[in-house]
This record gives structure tokens, C-alpha cells and sequence, in this order.
């Protein structure tokens, strides 16, 4: 009889005990967000007539240094560059194949914030302008003697020397091009240190030099120090196609634009929280996002292509519960 009594008791708690450890774990997989103390709400759109153009499949998104912001408006073929609150100023393009038209464009980068680089996709050029968008020249990403060389440019990354960071999105690695814009040599092709890339997408470049490559066919970013050299590779399970990053002081915020969604990462790899692709303050999911980029006072915008919109985000960190 007491024997039957213990046993049942011992059962008890040890159903009692798995049950709330199951709580907890799903507790846990079911709101990384208030799990990491991190928070995400859109808190303004910007979509609809800008400049006398509906907004037509955002691509692109940087940051000068004086607060402007410049946008591939690739629908378009324009860059558009708003002021440090998000008021539309200037835009330049247009479709065609001269020096102030755009075919396709896709990512847009600022050097020291006085060059800006933009990939000109169909046109197999990274045309540059000043920071009043006037046409100062352009990378031919193109070869007489070797027609097959190059693809279609994609992100870019400047060293501090002046070498340009193509991402070469079909033919599978990174182009490199001395500061007289002449090509150099490749990275992240077969056989080199860290891998032969798939897709590579947006390049950024950190307060050390350091390129992060986002080798979105291989779910994974790719670290370089701005020589070539591979220093370390971010691989994820979660996320399926990284397209962009962001890197902050304490973190990096990487875009999914295969599934949609918005992850912040800490700086060893481990996913902190996920976002999306429904987001609190907007009524459209995110819709195969491109970009993303952080203003000042907590803010981030993320270019969602799909639905032809810019959604500016306020970041909340939270206290622990």
C-alpha cells in the first residue's frame, strides 16, 4: 500500500515537473522578443506619390553623414534622397543607358559622405555621384576580352584606401577594384578562403574595416578584413536568406529576404530576437523585403519591396522580466 502511495506521488511530481518545463520552453520559442528584452513597431510608412513618382519596388537604402538618406527606387530607375527626417529633397534617373540613367538599379552605398555608389544592375555598371547627386563617373562591370568575367553587380563595400567591393550576384563573389577603378581580383570564389559564395547580396563595413558579406544563397554572412582575408563566418539555421545587415554597437540586425522577417543577432552569432512578418503598426506583412538601416534616436527603416513602402521602426529595449 505505501509503496503504491510513493509511486504515485513520485509520478505525480515528475508529470508535474516536465509540465512546467514544457511551459517554460514554449513560453520561450514563442516570444524571443520579450525573452531578449528587445521590442520592434513601425511607427511611420512612407509609400505612395514621392517627387511626382508612385513608389515602385524599393531596392536600396544608405546613410550620408549628415543625416540624409538616399533610396533605390528601382521600379523607377531613380535614387531619391530625403532629408534626415525623412522628407523627400532630390531625385535623379530615370530608365536608360547615359550617364544619369538608371536600368534596374538595386543597392546604393555613401564612401566618406561624399561618394555615392550606386549598382546599376542592367546597365553592368556601379555609376557614382556626389552627395547633390551629380554624375562624377563609373565602373564598367564588364570585360571586351573576356565577356563571360562578370554578372550583375549587387552591394558594394569602399575600403579606406579607395578599393571598391563589388558583389557580383551571378556569377557568385566579390569583384574587386583598385582606387583608379581598374579590376583587381575576386573573393569568395572557388577555392578561396571561406568558401565559394552563392548569390552574395549587400556588403557593409564595420568601424574596423571589416567587410560582412551577406552570402544569401548559403544562409550565412561572410567576414573579410578589408585585404581579403576571411576572418570568421556567421552561419544560421533560422534564417534563410540573409539579403542585409546592419551592424550596431551591441548587435547585428540581419533582414531574411527569403521568409521575411527581421532578426537581431548578438556578435557571436546567437539569434536574440526575431520580427516579422507581421509587425505591430501596419496592417501589411513584410513582403520580400531588400534593406534595411538604422537612423539616429532608435530608429530603423526596412525597404519592403513587395508592398512599394519604407517602414520607419522604433527599437524599444526592454527590462527584464
Amino acid at each position: 500500500m505505501y509503496s503504491s502511495t510513493i509511486s504515485i506521488l513520485l509520478i505525480t511530481a515528475l508529470s508535474f515537473t516536465s509540465c512546467k518545463k514544457t511551459a517554460a520552453l514554449a513560453e520561450e520559442s514563442s516570444s524571443t522578443e520579450v525573452s531578449n528584452n528587445i521590442f520592434l513597431f513601425v511607427e511611420r510608412e512612407i509609400n505612395g506619390l514621392i517627387l511626382g513618382q508612385t513608389f515602385k519596388e524599393p531596392t536600396g537604402i544608405t546613410i550620408g553623414r549628415d543625416g540624409a538618406v538616399f533610396i533605390v527606387d528601382r521600379g523607377n530607375n531613380r535614387v531619391v534622397k530625403f532629408d534626415s527626417e525623412m522628407n523627400p529633397e532630390k531625385q535623379i534617373g530615370g530608365y536608360g543607358h547615359g550617364t544619369e540613367l538608371f536600368n534596374r538599379p538595386s543597392f546604393v552605398v555613401m564612401d566618406n559622405g561624399l561618394n555615392l555608389f550606386v549598382a546599376d544592375e542592367g546597365n553592368r555598371r556601379v555609376a557614382r555621384f556626389d552627395a547633390r547627386l551629380n554624375f562624377v563617373d563609373e565602373i564598367r562591370f564588364e570585360d571586351e576580352e573576356d565577356p563571360f568575367k562578370f554578372g550583375y553587380p549587387s552591394g558594394i563595400g569602399i575600403t579606406s584606401y579607395g578599393e571598391i567591393w563589388i558583389a557580383d550576384n551571378e556569377k557568385n563573389r566579390v569583384c574587386v577594384f583598385d582606387n583608379i577603378s581598374k579590376f583587381d581580383r575576386f573573393i569568395g570564389d572557388f577555392g578561396s578562403s571561406g568558401g565559394q559564395m552563392l548569390s552574395p547580396e549587400k556588403i557593409v563595413k564595420d568601424d574596423a574595416g571589416n567587410f560582412f558579406v551577406c552570402d544569401a544563397g548559403h544562409s550565412r554572412i561572410v567576414v573579410y578584413d578589408e585585404f581579403g582575408s576571411h576572418l570568421r563566418t556567421y552561419a544560421f539555421n533560422q534564417i534563410n536568406y540573409p539579403i542585409s545587415i546592419v551592424i550596431a554597437d551591441d548587435m547585428l540586425w540581419v533582414l531574411d529576404g527569403g521568409d521575411s522577417k527581421l532578426f537581431s543577432v548578438s556578435k557571436n552569432g546567437k539569434i536574440l530576437s526575431s520580427f516579422g512578418p507581421n509587425l505591430p503598426g501596419t496592417n501589411l506583412s513584410l513582403k520580400q523585403p531588400s534593406d534595411i538601416a538604422l537612423l539616429e534616436n532608435d530608429r530603423l527603416v526596412i525597404v519592403d519591396t513587395g508592398n512599394n513602402r519604407l517602414l520607419i521602426c522604433r527599437i524599444v529595449k526592454g527590462e527584464a522580466k
